[in-house]
């Protein structure tokens, strides 16, 4: 999508006022101050190294694991990744249920007039 500019006319009362003699730099005479510094050269070797270092490091594994989540082997799908979706799931649901457990503990225990 392009960008309009609009332009009010000279003496309109909308934006500043410049005379024949004034006139806005533009903002292309500005970057060259940040090419002396240096940071223009610096800024475009992260931009390489960060869009090129990770493309090729890991083999494209998606056809083994669409195969192995795909096939009918009477798994529920957050169990058929192996022990290790087993253990999570187990986890999960020991700290669900120890944690509905404790809040209606903690309901029961307020719920109650104490001493004082």
């Amino acid at each position: 999508m392009r960008a309009l500019r609009v332009r009010a006319p000279q003496g309109s009362g909308c934006g500043p006022q410049l005379g024949n003699s004034q006139q806005l730099s533009p903002l292309s005479e500005t970057l060259p101050q940040f090419r002396d510094l240096g940071t223009w050269n610096v800024s475009q070797a992260l931009v390489r190294s960060f869009s090129s270092t990770a493309r090729n490091r890991f083999e494209n594994r998606v056809a083994e694991k669409q195969k192995l989540f795909q096939e009918d082997n009477g798994l529920p799908v957050h169990l058929k990744g192996g022990a290790t979706d087993n253990i999570l799931y187990r986890v999960t649901m020991t700290l669900c249920l120890g944690g509905t457990l404790y809040s209606l503990y903690c309901l029961g225990w307020a719920s109650f007039p104490h001493k004082k």
